[in-house]
C-alpha cells in the first residue's frame, strides 16, 4: 500500500497496538497471506465506495459505507481491493493483549487462543465510537496514558464479549475492590499525581487487574480513573496557582501538555479561566 497515512503510530498505550489513519487512498490491492495480529478496520469515505473483499471462508464483492467496520483475526488471510479512493481507521491488536485481558476476565477456555471469526462490513457504533477518541487522543496527544489506556481496555472487553469464541462466565460475580485496595490506589494517584500515570501501574497499587479497575473504579470513586485523575489534578492546580505559580508552571509541574490544555481543562471543571480564579481570591 504505497499511500502514507496521515497519522500512524508504531505503539500506542503500554499495550502496543498499533493505530495508523488512512485518508484518499487510492484504487488498489491491499493483500497480507497471514495477519500477525487481530486487525480492525473501520470505512472513513464520506461515500460508500464500491470493494471485493476476501478473507479465510469469505469471497465477496460488495459496497463500503461510512463506518462499517471489518474484523480479521490473528493468522487469517486479509484482500481488499477498490476503484476509487478510500479512507479509513486502521488498529492492529497483538495477540498477547487479548490473552491477557480474557484471562484478567477469567473466560472458560482460559489461555486458549481468542478467534474473533471474520467480519465484513459490520456495524459497530461502539467499535467506531472508542477507536475515533483514541485516534483523536493520538492526533492531539494531550489525554494522558491512562486515558489511552482505558480506552484500549473498554475495546478489547467489548471485542471479546461481542465477538470472541470463549464467552465471558456468566456465573461470576465481580470482584469488589475492598476499601484497602481502593485506599492504596487512592494513595499512589495522589503520590504520582504529576507524572503520567498509567493504568497497569495504579492497578499494581490496587492489587486488581487493570480490566476490573476500569470498571469498578467508578463504584469506588463516582469517576472512571482517568477523569477521577484529572479532577484531583486540578484541585491541585487551584492550590499551586493561590500559593503564587504561574499558570505555566503549574501546567509543567502537573503533566499538562502545555498552558492551554490546563486552561480548557481548568475551565471545564472549575467554572473560570486560571487567571479568573486567582483574581477571585486577590480582591
Amino acid at each position: 500500500m504505497p499511500d502514507t497515512p496521515i497519522i500512524a503510530s508504531s505503539s500506542f498505550g503500554s499495550s502496543s497496538i498499533k493505530l495508523s489513519g488512512w485518508r484518499d487512498v487510492s484504487p488498489q490491492e491491499a493483500f497480507e497471506p497471514a495477519l500477525s495480529d487481530h486487525l480492525i478496520v473501520i470505512h472513513t469515505t464520506p461515500k460508500a465506495v464500491r470493494v471485493l473483499e476476501k478473507a479465510d471462508g469469505y469471497h465477496q464483492e460488495g459496497v463500503a459505507k461510512p463506518n462499517d467496520i471489518n474484523i480479521f483475526s490473528a493468522g487469517d488471510m486479509s484482500f481488499c481491493r477498490w476503484e476509487e479512493d478510500l479512507s479509513f481507521l486502521r488498529l492492529d491488536l497483538p495477540p498477547s493483549l487479548i490473552e491477557k485481558v480474557s484471562n484478567e476476565l477469567e473466560l472458560a477456555s482460559r489461555g486458549a487462543d481468542v478467534d474473533f471469526g471474520r467480519h465484513i462490513r459490520l456495524g459497530d457504533e461502539r467499535v467506531v465510537q472508542l477507536a475515533r477518541w483514541l485516534f483523536e487522543d493520538l492526533n492531539n496527544g494531550s489525554s494522558g496514558q491512562i486515558y489511552v489506556d482505558s480506552l484500549i481496555h473498554m475495546l478489547v472487553v467489548h471485542l471479546l464479549q461481542q465477538y470472541g469464541t470463549a464467552s465471558v462466565k456468566q456465573s461470576a460475580s465481580p470482584q469488589q475492590l475492598a476499601r484497602s485496595q481502593i485506599d492504596r490506589a487512592l494513595d499512589f494517584i495522589h503520590e504520582m499525581l504529576e507524572q503520567d500515570i498509567a493504568l497497569e501501574d495504579i492497578a499494581a497499587a490496587a492489587n486488581v487487574s487493570p480490566s476490573h479497575l476500569v470498571r469498578l473504579f467508578n463504584k469506588a470513586t463516582g469517576l472512571p480513573p482517568h477523569q477521577y485523575i484529572l479532577r484531583e489534578k486540578i484541585r491541585r492546580a487551584q492550590k499551586l496557582l493561590l500559593s503564587g505559580k504561574s499558570a505555566h508552571e503549574v501546567a509543567a509541574s502537573l503533566g499538562f501538555s502545555d498552558q492551554s490544555h490546563l486552561h480548557r481543562h481548568f475551565k471545564r471543571i472549575v467554572g473560570v479561566t486560571p487567571r479568573a480564579y486567582v483574581l477571585q481570591f486577590r480582591s
